[in-house]
């Protein structure tokens, strides 16, 4: 039981001297100013609070009457129906009456004085379900309007109603948490209930995305929202958490905001919980002197210096700049033409290494940031990274060689010189490249066998007649002659030749046909062992070679000249026969 003398803060009815402003107050202008003396109540202790009215329609004197009350929770919807203030007020409605008193909207300097204790009264009357013809009825319009001092703006008092709404809406944790931020007063219980603020200071402000990691919020840089943010006291106990989102005090929808209000005078510090992918910015940037404006939390912790609130202070300087991680990446693939190009069709190579270096200002690589291996198709990826300047490095399985790079503009080339490292790659804030890619090839051979067809069938069907000595010209894609060789014995057996360490593309192969030879027929019948040179030029078609082929069948049949002749004879004796 508490004994409390209540005074309305208007110079409608102060004495001369207490008007508007001038009286003893907690310094956000209210409604009622409530002065509790000889309280037993441990949660409310003796002083002057802000407060306003509950119910319109019931009576109150003002000052110097004297009343017997009691004063209980104000977020318990139990204790607003025993003080008969409605049969009908919800949780949601007293949430919302609450969040109108956390903003203190009548002195905070955020609002530019746009708000009064005239506009809030009656924004609380109207979330407990009163119009503004029921609650004129048998009130002062004076009182409201500070004897004309101030404008009651009806659209200002939707705002605030629609506002509340919004705000408790949400579900981000709008509400102060402290069971006695706020207390329903009910004198002798059969007068106006009151509800009056107890605690009056906010810190909070805003967690954005630094875009150029500069530690500072620039113009250009984007709020986020679903950001846990938390509150600790001085003894480091968890005392309320929130989410970012709009700041719903404001006409304005924004993103990243995040409030907590209706505290005590004290020590605080705010932790930031960093959602997946991302890392806190530089903290306290230039030397914290764009205080208002720079990160405030620890990159490792997450977590802010100690805050230290006066009664009914704002502090809307706590803040957080987040930086997207980036990740890059791509594939390794057999570039089976050697053209530098992923083309349709090429396979990924499997279990190759792939190192990530940071790129020095020089371009020179720099340490080592990670290592991993291609998957089964070839990908690999690099996640995670904080922004800044990377160079790849793909390690070249044995036998494997690195195709031209940067051979297009195009994204599906090869990205990687003939050691195997890329160029420094700049990523920024949330980029994901996967760009970066390495073609490998193994080199090819092609080769076969050159015999004497005695038969002049076409085919390999004599044992033992290869021949050695004859001269193979390589040709490229274009017929020109790019190497030579002559064939010669292969594991005892004669006729044998191979080009090798070719590097996949277009080929083919030109005979040379020893005195007294000429090339069989061509194409006919088994092609492992029919003869590929052209009769007249000794050259093959064209065969393309894949990365790793090894084609030997391109063979050549020769058959030796013959001679036939002898003598025309007078037959003397006609017996048919060159007698002497």
């Amino acid at each position: 039981m508490s004994t409390m003398t209540i005074r309305v803060t208007s110079s409608a009815v102060n004495e001369e001297g207490t008007g508007f402003g001038e009286q003893p107050d907690l310094g956000a202008p209210s409604f009622w100013d409530v002065i509790i003396t000889d309280s037993t109540n441990p949660n409310l202790a003796n002083g002057t609070y802000d407060g306003y009215c509950l119910h319109p329609e019931l009576p109150i004197a003002f000052s110097p009457t004297e009343y017997q009350g009691d004063a209980s929770d104000g977020q318990d919807v139990n204790n607003y129906l025993a003080a008969d203030v409605t049969s009908s007020i919800t949780d949601s409605q007293i949430a919302q009456i609450n969040w109108l008193l956390s903003q203190n909207f009548t002195s905070d300097s955020k609002y530019a004085g746009q708000f009064n204790y005239g506009e809030m009264q009656a924004a609380i009357w109207e979330v407990m379900g009163f119009t503004p013809a029921e609650y004129n009825v048998g009130i002062n319009p004076g009182v409201l309007s500070d004897n004309g001092r101030q404008v009651v703006e009806q659209s200002d008092v939707a705002f605030l109603v629609a506002q509340s709404q919004s705000a408790v809406d949400s579900g981000i944790n709008v509400v102060p948490s402290d069971t006695f931020f706020s207390m329903v007063v009910d004198p002798d219980g059969v007068q106006q209930p009151l509800i009056i603020q107890l605690q009056s200071a906010k810190l909070g402000d805003y967690v954005w995305l630094d875009a150029d990691l500069d530690g500072v919020q620039d113009t250009s840089e984007l709020g986020v929202d679903g950001v846990v943010v938390e509150l600790y006291d001085a003894a480091g106990t968890l005392i309320a958490s929130t989410v970012t989102g709009d700041d719903y005090s404001t006409v304005e929808v924004e993103t990243g905001y995040y409030q907590f209000t209706g505290l005590n005078a004290g020590d605080y510090s705010v932790k930031f919980i960093t959602p997946a992918n991302m890392v806190l910015t530089v903290a306290d940037a230039a030397a914290n002197s764009q205080d208002n404006s720079d990160s405030d939390a620890n990159t490792l912790t997450g977590m802010t210096a100690t805050i230290t609130l006066a009664e009914g202070e704002s502090n809307q300087s706590v803040d957080a700049g987040l930086v997207e991680l980036a990740s890059i990446g791509d594939k390794v693939f057999e570039d089976s033409n050697a053209n530098g190009i992923q083309d349709a069709g090429e396979a990924g190579i499997e279990n190759l290494t792939v190192n990530l270096y940071a790129c020095n200002p020089d371009g020179s690589t720099g340490a080592l940031v990670g290592t991993t291996t291609t998957d089964a198709n070839g990908n690999y990826d690099f996640t995670g990274l904080n922004p800044g300047d990377y160079k790849v490095e793909f390690v070249a399985a044995d036998g494997y060689i690195f195709s031209t790079q940067d051979a297009t503009v195009d994204n599906n080339d090869s990205d990687a010189d003939s050691n195997g490292l890329t160029g420094c790659y700049n990523l920024e804030s949330g980029e994901n490249d996967t760009t970066v890619d390495a073609g490998l090839y193994q080199t090819a051979s092609l080769g076969d066998y050159v015999w004497v067809d005695t038969n002049g069938d076409g085919q390999q069907d004599e044992a033992g007649t290869g021949l050695n000595g004859v001269t193979v010209n390589l040709l490229d894609g274009n017929g020109n002659v790019i190497d030579t060789t002559v064939t010669a014995d292969n594991a005892g057996n004669a006729g044998y030749y191979l080009f090798d360490n070719l590097t996949p593309g277009d080929y083919s192969v030109e005979f040379v046909a020893p005195t007294g030879y000429n090339f069989t027929q061509q194409d006919q019948g088994n092609d492992a062992s029919d003869s590929d040179a052209n009769t007249a030029t000794g050259r093959t078609v064209t065969t393309t070679l894949t990365s790793g082929e090894n084609d030997l069948s391109w063979d050549a049949g020769l058959v030796q000249t013959a001679s036939i002749g002898d003598k025309v004879f007078e037959d003397s004796n006609a017996n048919g026969i060159q007698d002497a």
